[in-house]
């Protein structure tokens, strides 16, 4: 049975994926767009195609070859953002985590490798893979060598797979003749020059007309040719052939390669959780099912604050002692889970000796500091039962909302996995994020924005719920 090879183009990947997602930072404030972006494609892509191996090539900051034939190849390309440069490493430790092979040879460019291992894979029969956002790697496709094109615009990947007959399809000719084409028009992106005032529509009705580069100055003079057109190549043939150099993919990169040194299939393992935890990734860590080694589990239950009970009087003394609160009800207001930093405690209507609903009355007034999450559902419990909706100070899920708007939801296990790196429950979690979650806001320049106006809008919006709004009719 034929084995299938996928080869991804690193730096191609992680650029679109660090164009097409909004930002997002690891607890500790990394950012790490590209790097989700690059491993979401990743993912989806090893769903739809289910590959026998997978590997990555990646560009070494080196002159090549090329560079040496023109001192202008891609001398006009702007640097690498210093954010996504950072996230370069992070990428390659999270690709080394997962068991997948990175290739990258100084002095060859990441196309190279992608050429020589495709030709590889041809020599033996595997069907070979190749992902990329750049068209240059149109050139090699054949019936066993496709190209997976990706597009990511505003979060939303695209994924077309290019085979011969698609190609032709768009393009009139056979995909080699993508040298030609480029060798014509040129490629600003590369800085390759192509023919001076030649542009695709006219070298695409060449090609279509002549087949080939050589074809087109085979025929110089065909009437076909316009006298305008026909004086930009004879001028411009040197850079034309230059063109097809510069743009011309190699298949012989000296790279210690062999297709069956990438089979890969993942093997959820505690390191593999450790880094995903670093940065946040709480959607892989659940669909890959990572959990962490037994010693980290033990760190993180060490960390964990004591469950006590408490007497009826010092459970007022600790709301009268403590900076802040942090509020969870368990059922209704019937049973809440409390939190002051020191310890996570249970209090209910149900507690011997304590009348409940001085307790309430006092917890939810004004002189008691609170956090919460969704405070606004609380608050809406509380004006049911008559209570006061004063002296709460943060609500996490608000804060989550603000810090990633764009989010599927805020819910509280997965704002802890993404900003403390753990799960923690409820009242002791919520407690745990007004550690982190101010100064995240603080850091983006949103304290106002929450302080003055999300935040007080809380208990407006329970009021409204709750008494509802005249509407004329």
């Amino acid at each position: 049975m034929e084995k299938t090879l996928m080869v991804l183009d690193g730096n191609s990947i992680v650029n679109r994926a660090y164009y097409g997602i909004h930002m997002l930072n690891a607890p500790d404030g990394t950012p790490t767009n590209a790097v989700y972006g690059f491993v979401a494609i990743l993912e989806r892509l090893l769903e739809l195609e289910s590959p026998d191996g997978v590997c990555v090539t990646f560009d070494v900051h080196a002159p090549t070859f090329r560079h040496e034939m023109s001192d202008a190849y891609k001398a006009t390309r702007k640097p690498m953002p210093e954010d996504l440069q950072t996230q370069i490493p992070i990428l390659k430790e999270l690709l080394d985590a997962m068991g997948i092979r990175r290739y990258e040879l100084a002095g060859w460019e990441a196309d190279d490798l992608l050429g020589t291992m495709a030709a590889s894979c041809e020599s033996v029969g595997w069907k070979c893979l190749l992902v990329t956002g750049d068209k240059d790697a149109f050139q090699l496709i054949t019936d066993t060598t496709h190209v997976v094109h990706i597009k990511t615009r505003q979060g939303q990947t695209e994924t077309i797979e290019y085979d011969p007959a698609r190609f032709r399809e768009e393009y009139g000719f056979e995909p080699l003749r993508m040298v030609d084409l480029k060798a014509l028009m040129g490629d600003s992106s590369d800085n390759i020059p192509g023919v001076p005032g030649i542009g695709e529509k006219s070298a695409l009705a060449l090609l279509r007309q002549f087949g080939t580069l050589d074809g087109v100055y085979e025929n110089i003079e065909d009437a076909a040719i316009k006298p305008g057109q026909r004086k930009k190549l004879t001028e411009g043939e040197a850079s034309a052939h230059l063109s097809y150099t510069l743009a011309t993919i190699r298949r012989d990169a000296p790279v210690d390669f062999v297709p069956e040194g990438n089979l890969w299939s993942l093997k959820p393992d505690a390191a593999l959780y450790d880094i995903c935890s670093r940065l946040g990734f709480g959607r892989f860590i659940k669909k890959w099912g990572l959990e962490p080694d037994g010693e980290t589990a033990a760190v993180q239950q060490a960390e964990a604050l004591p469950q006590k009970e408490y007497t009826s009087r010092e459970l007022f003394e600790v709301l009268e002692s403590a900076a802040y609160i942090a509020v969870w009800p368990e059922d209704g207001l019937d049973v809440l889970t409390l939190c002051d930093g020191q310890a996570v405690f249970q209090v209910s209507w149900t507690q011997a000796g304590l009348e409940y609903n001085d307790f309430l009355r006092t917890l939810f007034s004004a002189s008691v500091k609170k956090l919460g999450h969704n405070v606004k559902e609380l608050m809406s419990l509380l004006l049911a039962d008559g209570l006061e909706t004063e002296g709460f100070v943060f609500d996490t899920a608000l804060a989550g909302y603000l810090l990633d708007a764009t989010a599927s939801d805020y819910a509280l296990p997965k704002l802890t996995r993404q900003y403390l790196g753990r799960e923690l429950d409820k009242a002791e979690a919520i407690y745990a994020l007004y550690q982190v979650l101010p100064e995240k806001l603080k850091s983006l320049g949103m304290e106002q924005l929450y302080y003055e106006i999300e935040l007080p809008l809380c208990p407006v919006l329970a009021n409204l719920d709750r008494t509802g709004f005249l509407v004329d009719r």
